[in-house]
């Protein structure tokens, strides 16, 4: 008998699916917290911030334009795109403690169309912030530190780049660079020098990266379409291709755990419809798979009739994924998975 009820005790969970409603029925994004206990949304240009026990707790206006969207690996701190004290937009940081501030913008800086720029990412406490200003005529990634304010990050003469992502340790920042002539986005991170890791001439952008910087995913052209790809310090970069094996189909990361762990989605954009996928970078050569069939033949009780197109964010343990579910009659909502 204690044999058995050992053996019990032992089988493994089966995940757990839950639809969310956010509070406005419109376009979302999210980020995560690196246990999956906090989600920072920007819904429709509203900033919440949502946990199992308080829900969706609004937390002001954001810039309906821009869905920028950004959480600290504690969950303690939230970046997004505020309206500043001069009435423009700024990147912003908000914290319990002090609501929300305005990160301001570099010194020669210009304001485009009313908007300074965007706050992106966060490092693990919040004391770091990264995202894009306007220099005019383009863009530039920037980081912002406590004591010493916004600094620029490079960017190619008159072309634009973004930082997308920051490190949970602030060794690493992730994004793109525009070619200068051709004006196609490219994969970069800055470590601090900017470093066309994928090649000067990929077409393509980083959008997450692990949190001692040594894993890194985002799209890039790899000679069929734009693909999904996972790159490692040790092994180089690997494209990940499409759930349905078709070289057209198109794919992208957006997010990435601490053990490899990748989700994004996959399909035909235009048209074919999308599906949220998973990759393990610890089995490298197993294609990407759809999230929806892995976590249903895991025993997650998945609506019918209900699909997941895409995973936007992955907790940096591997415990939670949320992303954007569509049904039949082509209502779409948000949902999250816990992987037990």
């Amino acid at each position: 008998m204690v044999l058995s009820a050992f053996s019990s005790a032992e089988q493994p969970q089966a995940p757990t699916f839950q639809m969310l409603t956010p509070p406005v029925n419109t376009w979302v994004n999210y980020a995560i917290s690196a246990d999956g206990s906090v989600i920072a949304a920007n819904v429709g240009g509203e900033i919440f911030r949502w946990t199992a026990t308080q829900g969706f707790v609004d937390l002001g206006a954001g810039d309906f334009l821009n869905s920028s969207i950004g959480i600290s690996a504690d969950g303690s701190t939230i970046a997004a795109t505020i309206v500043g004290p001069d009435g423009l937009t700024n990147p912003g940081r908000w914290r319990q403690s002090t609501g929300w501030t305005s990160l301001g913008h570099l010194p020669k800086g210009c304001q485009m169309d009313g908007n300074w720029g965007s706050g992106y990412s966060l490092n693990h406490d919040g004391s770091m912030v990264v995202g894009l200003v306007w220099y005019c005529p383009g863009a530039q990634g920037f980081r912002w530190t406590e004591g010493k304010g916004m600094a620029a990050l490079s960017h190619p003469k008159g072309a634009s780049s973004r930082a997308s992502a920051i490190s949970a340790d602030g060794s690493t920042i992730v994004g793109f660079w525009e070619h200068p002539k051709q004006g196609f986005r490219r994969p970069v991170r800055w470590t601090p020098k900017a470093d066309l890791f994928t090649g000067v001439m990929t077409p393509g952008e980083a959008t997450a990266v692990s949190s001692d910087g040594a894993q890194i995913v985002g799209q890039a052209w790899d000679g069929a379409d734009a693909h999904a790809f996972y790159h490692s310090n040790a092994g180089g970069l690997i494209s990940l291709g499409t759930v349905s094996g078709i070289p057209s189909d198109q794919s992208i990361a957006n997010g990435i755990s601490e053990k490899g762990k990748v989700v994004g989605w996959s399909g035909d954009p235009f048209g074919g419809g999308l599906e949220a996928f998973i990759w393990n970078a610890n089995n490298p050569t197993t294609p990407m798979r759809s999230l929806q069939k892995v976590l249903k033949s895991a025993g997650a009780d998945i609506p019918s009739g209900i699909h997941l197109t895409t995973a936007l964010a992955i907790s940096a343990d591997g415990s939670t994924i949320v992303g954007i579910w569509v049904d039949d009659n082509f209502n779409q909502g948000t949902w999250i998975a816990r992987l037990k």
